[in-house]
């Protein structure tokens, strides 16, 4: 059994989605909404323990990706790996076997409660499961998605650190940020293909002027 996805998108009119770029200041966003109006921040670390559980029991006829997840133990060889076999393989994001788990809990959440979730989630497929009226996306030049940007976040250290550690780091950084520069052009185009309401962080960004900027969008 499948749950359609019109089902789906009556279920979560309860959500706020906030999408984009690495580095476009979703986590921030989400965490002053849900502090300012009591929703429930949903990202993509809920309920880890959970995440285990039902990836150990899903079926594999419906939950391929999550049945055959490997947890990668050779960092130097996964890391070694051109941009070319990231892109083939399709897991340099790594959220694919995690969607269903988001979408069951976001369901389960939103139920009760206004949600925002900072989740990533490809655009095309959000479309489907959502309004324009409930999407924001936080958007950052490909100047501002690093490695040394992105892994100068305590959430991210570990990140960084962890290919620092590995033999020619500097190589496997300019792979990491061509991917980054990919996925970049990638979102911003779905972004602009949709027509949806972005924010585009810059040098005179403050967290105080996004959150007014969402509150009007969102019509809070």
């Amino acid at each position: 059994m499948h749950i359609a996805n019109n089902i789906l998108k009556h279920s979560l009119q309860n959500v706020y989605f906030l999408v984009g770029t690495p580095c476009g200041g979703k986590t921030t966003a989400s965490r002053l909404l849900s502090e300012k109006y009591g929703f429930a921040h949903f990202n993509d670390n809920w309920h880890e323990d959970s995440f285990k559980v039902w990836q150990s029991i899903v079926d594999e006829k419906y939950q391929v990706r999550a049945s055959k997840r490997q947890v990668v133990t050779d960092w130097e060889t996964y890391f070694s790996r051109s941009v070319e076999e990231f892109l083939v393989d399709g897991d340099y994001n790594g959220y694919e076997e995690y969607l269903e788990f988001a979408f069951i809990e976001l369901v389960k959440l939103s139920q009760t409660q206004k949600v925002v979730a900072d989740v990533t989630i490809p655009i095309p497929l959000l479309m489907e499961l959502s309004e324009h009226s409930r999407i924001a996306c936080m958007l950052a030049p490909p100047e501002y998605v690093t490695c040394e940007k992105y892994g100068a976040r305590a959430d991210h250290k570990e990140f960084l650190d962890c290919i620092m550690s590995l033999k020619e780091p500097e190589k496997k950084i300019a792979t990491q940020n061509e991917l980054f520069r990919i996925g970049v052009e990638k979102i911003s185009a779905d972004v602009s293909e949709y027509n949806l309401f972005k924010i585009v962080r810059n040098d005179e960004s403050t967290p105080e002027k996004t959150l007014k900027l969402l509150e009007e969008h969102f019509k809070l």
